[in-house]
């Protein structure tokens, strides 16, 4: 069912000589090759095995039947090299074990990308393609000779990937009434400083987060993109105006998830308040370029910490204070979730958003204006396809559509 070479000849393929007794690395590449070898057989399910080794038995008696050498060919023996891919497989195993975000040891799509790397760098060498297979325009594929494509390691990806099994950890998303908790709190907050005199930097914490959190859950945005926001095109938007409604643009420049052209921007409209709850995300977006401003920051980016550029993971520590604070003061989030486990800065304001639209019957044509402008940020400057209604409508002419997706909220 998979190709078997025992673990001697393993590495006799791979050093070109025998292990020796003494030799601690030899040992430990014993081990690691032993565990590559089950994984293997692991691809395979037990009944499959059984029913493949009933079927060879009765092709045995047809052999002896008709007196004829074996129907089937020789399994060895194997050349004198590393044709099956033991090294390789040997550096994702130990890719593995390393300690994991969320778990003892890394989780399978993490390590599985090692096959990738060495996928890449296989196929960038001397020999590593052969010929095209009905190549045309973008649509290629190429023969390719690198170990990570060979039977066997097929069958020890998915051996390993059926042992480990995979988690799926998913941010828990934002309810509507968990964001205007966060609103009145932050609130509070400011009113306090601006009362107490407090310095600029606690201030810029403050209006931080509420840009992150506010302006974050109306435009659907990703954590990632957030730090991406430019502080001069967001700030020349403040005073649009479209059909008498107040708006700005969410400016995102430099290299967003699939778009990997530098200085790229796109603009995201958002109004200024919004109706159905009254979240106000235009205010905190203004009280922080009203600090950054007074920082005599004219440019870059409108996410800034001591780090540049500023990284989501600088934020974390303020994002999950706000949730557990929403916590201990409300029954909004139940006492038995651990928040810093449910909710991340990545998704849970994505996906939120995504509900609340739905829940609040936001029309398809509005959201599916939000996901166009979506395609076209991370199309990375390379044409999408649309349909003929979308081609003769650009961006900047749905506006206002677009502006509904946060009107709602």
């Amino acid at each position: 069912m998979v190709p078997f070479q025992c673990e001697v000849c393993h590495f006799r393929n791979i050093y070109g000589r025998d292990p020796q007794d003494n030799n601690l690395k030899d040992k430990e590449f014993f081990r690691y090759a032993r565990r590559v070898n089950l994984d293997s057989f692991w691809s395979r399910e037990p009944p499959t095995i059984r029913n493949n080794l009933s079927l060879l038995n009765r092709i045995r008696k047809t052999e002896d039947k008709f007196g004829f050498p074996s129907a089937t060919p020789p399994l060895g023996p194997f050349p004198v090299a590393d044709v099956l891919g033991m090294k390789g497989a040997i550096a994702i195993l130990d890719r593995s074990m390393d300690k994991g975000l969320y778990g003892p040891c890394v989780q399978w799509a993490t390590f599985r990308k090692t096959m990738s790397a060495i996928t890449n760098v296989s196929q960038a060498g001397v020999g590593g393609l052969g010929d095209s297979v009905g190549a045309y325009q973008r649509n290629k594929m190429w023969i390719s000779t690198s170990v990570s494509h060979q039977f066997w390691f097929s069958r020890f990806m998915e051996g390993i990937h059926k042992r480990v099994g995979e988690i799926r950890r998913q941010d828990e998303a934002f309810t509507i009434e968990v964001i205007k908790q966060i609103q009145l709190h932050l609130e509070l907050d400011w009113t306090r400083m601006v009362e107490l005199g407090s310095d600029l930097k606690d201030r810029k914490v403050t209006a931080e987060m509420g840009t992150w959190f506010l302006v974050g859950f109306c435009t659907g945005m990703r954590g990632e993109e957030m730090p991406l926001i430019e502080l001069a095109g967001t700030r020349n938007s403040l005073d649009n105006k479209l059909k008498g409604e107040g708006y700005f643009n969410v400016v995102i420049s430099g290299r967003t998830k699939g778009n990997q052209i530098s200085g790229s921007k796109f603009a995201f409209p958002c109004v200024n308040v919004t109706n159905g709850n009254g979240l106000n995300p235009g205010v905190w977006i203004r009280r922080l370029i009203d600090i950054r401003n007074v920082e005599d920051d004219r440019s870059g980016r409108l996410f800034f910490q001591v780090v540049s550029p500023s990284k989501v993971s600088q934020y974390e520590a303020d994002f999950f204070t706000l949730l557990y604070q929403v916590q201990a003061t409300t029954e909004l989030i139940s006492n038995n979730v651990d928040v810093g486990d449910s909710y991340g800065i990545l998704r849970s304001s994505r996906r939120g958003a995504t509900a609340h639209a739905r829940n609040i019957r936001v029309e398809k044509d509005v959201i599916d204006a939000v996901h166009r402008w979506r395609k076209e940020a991370l199309s990375g400057g390379v044409a999408i396809r649309l349909d003929l209604i979308d081609v003769y409508t650009t961006l900047e002419a749905l506006a206002p559509t677009i502006l509904g997706y946060s009107r709602a909220f």
